[in-house]
């Protein structure tokens, strides 16, 4: 009942949803009372009174936009979430299964790519895929820079090649390299030191655009979010592999960046470059361009291991 419920003030809604929220109002006159968005209402914000949709937690509402997108009789208003009500859902899904399954298996890792910009609205249109991802409490707290220029782009895998080389000198001490290994993990120390050799062989080669720590592409992508926010790794990665499966929609070449990712939270140089704030962490990297390469066939992966219980 609504007397056992925790009501937020704004300062407190702020901290939990991360920002402030108008809860929907509702078209007495155009409600039917179906209670389809009471149903569907996963805030509880919503009641049936009358026959009659009411707002009995306003509070709660995290503005996910069900109750406006169910509502047959378009009795709910709120702002924030109301779009083009020329784009609806058809009847089924906008893609097939086989459609969707091959979209996800063409969109592979691009390492070689031209010297061709990618223009701001391709960017712009890449980066608005991902703030349709889901958020955790719909948050949608994701935050992104861009890198989209050549010069831009050199000077960030300078400081990324910095900040690799250094850590590989560092790994070289066993005692810095035990205590790495205690706090991150000894596959870690591992996975270094293996590339530590592979980018020692990469730097005598003449031809080394491809396989870098960060490939010769026109743009990096980063998001960041809140570092304290125990959801933001899931919100940034979700809607950065939104990003790329647009990014292969619109004939461009992606590939993740680890080292990238990692120089962004370990090396306070490439953050403060980068000017991601001192409270958020950096939990995804990619880099976009335009493919020197075609792929003829699709690849295989194994099998995933699933316990059904």
């Amino acid at each position: 009942m609504l007397e056992n419920r925790q009501f937020l003030d704004s300062a407190k809604k702020d901290a939990v949803w991360g920002r402030g929220i108008t809860p929907p109002q509702v078209s007495i006159d155009k409600c039917i009372g179906c209670g389809q968005c009471v149903k569907d209402c996963p805030a509880l914000v919503l009641e049936l009174r009358d026959k009659k949709m009411q707002v009995v937690y306003g509070e709660g509402c995290i503005a996910c936009g069900h109750c406006w997108a169910v509502c047959p009789e378009g009795a709910v208003v709120q702002q924030e979430v109301e779009t083009d009500t020329s784009l609806k859902p058809g009847p089924g899904p906008a893609v097939t299964a086989d459609a969707l399954q091959l979209l996800i298996r063409e969109r592979r890792s691009v390492r070689l790519f031209k010297d061709k910009p990618v223009s701001k609205d391709q960017l712009i249109r890449i980066i608005d895929a991902g703030r349709y991802a889901p958020t955790g409490s719909n948050r949608q707290d994701v935050n992104y820079v861009v890198v989209s220029n050549h010069q831009k782009v050199a000077e960030l895998r300078s400081l990324v090649e910095g900040f690799m080389e250094n850590s590989f000198k560092l790994m070289q001490n066993s005692a810095i390299a035990f205590f790495y290994g205690m706090k991150f993990g000894r596959s870690i120390v591992y996975s270094l030191r293996h590339y530590a050799m592979w980018y020692d062989f990469l730097k005598n080669k003449k031809d080394k655009h491809a396989y870098g720590p960060l490939p010769y592409g026109s743009a990096v992508i980063i998001a960041h979010g809140q570092s304290f926010d125990s959801v933001a790794p899931f919100n940034c990665s979700v809607a950065l592999y939104n990003c790329s499966l647009m990014a292969h929609s619109l004939g461009l070449g992606a590939c993740f960046l680890g080292f990238v990712q990692a120089g962004a939270n370990m090396d306070k140089k490439i953050k403060h470059w980068l000017g991601i704030p001192k409270e958020h962490q950096s939990y995804g990297a990619m880099v976009v361009g335009h493919p020197d390469v075609k792929y003829h066939r699709l690849i295989e992966r194994r099998e995933p291991e699933i316990k059904w219980i």
